[in-house]
């Protein structure tokens, strides 16, 4: 998350950066007319429009990140996750990388992937000794992300269960 508000941060720099050299230029077209300098601010103007429309969608980001934390299931850190078709990412790439788990989504690192949301539905949850997977997606296209992590025992198996059937209504197949 911390890197959604660092890059939202950088977009606003960005767009104020460019606001201000639009007021800069607007002022010195008022004061002496030159067709170059009005169509200067127009491309300034567009151009400061691009990193605004950044900053907006970053923001957005944030607010469904912040949404998944503050509503969190599940918070671990992965030993390795696997896509959409089995491709692993390497060890070295996730050593910073924490993985919430919500009614909402899964926040991985910056990587958002929403449910309930655009027709994308949770539709199944295993969890094992040393992994969870979640299946989720629209009625023909369906994904699964499995997060490998540490061993936990059958207690804290039940737990983590009976967690996602209270908060998300669905009942968790436990593997053993």
């Amino acid at each position: 998350m911390q890197a959604i508000k660092k890059r939202m941060g950088g977009f606003a720099v960005s767009t104020g950066a460019g606001l201000a050299a639009c007021i800069v230029i607007f002022i010195y077209s008022v004061l002496i007319y030159e067709l170059q300098a009005q169509m200067l601010l127009a491309a300034t103007l567009v151009a400061s429009g691009i990193p605004a429309g950044l900053w907006i969608r970053e923001y957005k980001r944030l607010k469904a990140a912040r949404l998944i934390v503050e509503n969190q299931i599940l918070h671990l850190r992965p030993a390795v996750i696997r896509g959409k078709a089995g491709d692993a990412i390497r060890l070295e790439d996730i050593k910073g990388i924490e993985v919430y788990v919500s009614y909402f989504g899964i926040l991985l690192d910056t990587k958002i992937i929403k449910f309930n949301q655009d027709g994308i539905h949770l539709t199944a949850v295993e969890i094992g000794c040393d992994f969870i997977s979640l299946t989720y997606g629209m009625d023909k296209q369906v994904q699964n992300t499995r997060l490998l992590r540490e061993a936990i025992d059958r207690g804290e198996l039940e737990g983590i269960a009976e967690k996602f059937r209270y908060e998300t209504g669905i009942v968790p197949v436990i593997i053993d």
